[in-house]
């Protein structure tokens, strides 16, 4: 099985409108944006930041399961 193409631990950081998942490195892996306006949300399809952050924090499990799982082989 090929090794992961990032460095664990993945850290979660806010970045303006969006939560950035980061590798180790500082690479960012994922961009999950939203919009704190409720009247704006919709015009725009994005998440609210709560609903956002726990999109990201799922990213960040589910890519550090995979890359753990691959360290086994």
């Amino acid at each position: 099985m090929t090794p992961a193409p990032y460095t664990l631990p993945l850290r979660i950081r806010r970045s303006g409108e969006s939560f950035a998942v980061e590798d180790a490195s500082g690479v960012a892996i994922a961009y999950v944006y939203f919009e704190e306006d409720p009247s704006r949300r919709g015009l725009v399809s994005r998440l609210s930041g709560a609903d956002a952050k726990a999109v990201a924090q799922t990213i960040a499990r589910a890519l550090t399961a995979a890359g753990t799982a691959s360290d086994a082989y």
